[in-house]
């Protein structure tokens, strides 16, 4: 559905209302279909070979991030097993599971956050709402990897161990599924019972951000780190300014900003003689 961001917040306040019976993610490019990183990878083509994922990956990859981390997990504990998934998801590692957050303005926030303020190369992004409420009184939810039927199935491990999911207030879909909104889809009885789609244009990122920088939804906020802070500074110097300025556009947007004492030049540094 198409959806310009006012509209969308008015949508969004709603499904708040049903004490957290909505779950929210949002895509950079609304031409992407919902899908884990493993999935993405295109090397689980079979049952057999996401079998392999978990007997031979997780495994291989447990030793070097203990190292690094400490910890001691045993993954035949299906807890410490959605735990380690869940960590190694929001460290970059491809897993089975799909973020989704309980805010829709974070979700916002992700949906945004990569689109190129200059020279946008998608024109719409996408956030989608989840009833995974609805979703989990119908469907059989399974935490069994070996589980060969078709399933989504909702995970919400602690936080302990790590921070970016509670800042991010954070939750997953685990899926033996390449196509998650696919199988949705599939599974509804007329369009939107479980799953929604809105699709916004890149060109409401400014306001979409000053919305955001409000409610201090930022980048240090949601993964503290020297990286998120210059992410944060650079966020809001785009507030300021219009998709997809030409430099010339910018410099004159510049001047006049300094002129009107809204910014303040940086003073040169003379060298003394």
């Amino acid at each position: 559905m198409d959806i310009g961001w006012e509209e969308f917040k008015v949508e969004a306040s709603a499904q708040l209302e049903n004490d957290r019976a909505f779950i929210f993610r949002g895509q950079g490019n609304s031409e992407w279909v919902l899908s884990t990183t493993i999935h993405r990878t295109g090397q689980l083509p079979t049952h057999s070979d996401f079998l392999i994922y978990f007997d031979s990956i997780l495994p291989f990859v447990q030793e070097p991030i203990e190292s690094w981390d400490g910890s001691r997990r045993n993954l035949d504990d299906p807890f410490q097993l959605a735990e380690f998934l869940a960590f190694l998801q929001h460290n970059g590692f491809p897993t089975p599971l799909l973020d989704w957050t309980f805010s829709p303005y974070i979700a916002a926030y992700f949906a945004f956050e990569g689109i190129n303020h200059f020279a946008p190369q998608y024109e719409k992004v996408s956030i989608y709402s989840f009833n995974q409420a609805e979703w989990l009184k119908i469907y059989k939810q399974t935490y069994d990897w070996k589980e060969e039927e078709a399933h989504v199935t909702l995970l919400n491990p602690t936080y302990r161990g790590n921070p970016k999911q509670m800042l991010q207030q954070g939750t997953f879909l685990f899926t033996n599924q390449a196509n998650v909104e696919g199988h949705i889809q599939h599974n509804e009885k007329h369009e939107g019972q479980f799953l929604n789609k809105y699709e916004i244009s890149v060109k409401e990122r400014a306001k979409v951000f000053k919305d955001l920088n409000a409610m201090n939804i930022t980048a240090m906020q949601l993964a503290p780190s020297m990286e998120s802070v210059c992410k944060m500074a650079y966020d809001r110097i785009c507030t300021n300014l219009q998709m997809g300025l030409s430099p010339n556009e910018f410099k004159t947007l510049l001047e006049s900003m300094s002129a009107n004492n809204e910014i303040q030049p940086t003073p040169k540094n003379d060298a003394a003689d």
